[in-house]
């Protein structure tokens, strides 16, 4: 495992297909709550990703973030 202060380890809650879809609203609050997409799983294979509102928010912060970081090194290697 990685120790390093800044690294994150980014998670996501992996359901399979027929439970994900016999237990959406729950699966929906779950990643609400969590802030993490859900993997959902068929054939032990990921299927898709499923995204609640406050998880894509979750999401956009981070790609922002991202974002911002490689304009800063952008601009010191100018």
């Amino acid at each position: 495992m990685i120790s390093n202060p800044n690294f994150e380890w980014e998670q996501t809650i992996c359901i399979k297909e027929d439970t994900f879809l016999e237990c959406f609203e729950k699966a929906r609050k779950l990643s609400e709550a969590k802030r993490l997409s859900i993997s959902v799983m068929r054939n032990n294979e990921r299927d898709g990703i499923f995204y609640s509102a406050k998880a894509y928010d979750e999401l956009l912060k981070q790609i922002n973030g991202l974002k911002h970081e490689i304009s800063i090194l952008k601009n010191r290697q100018n």
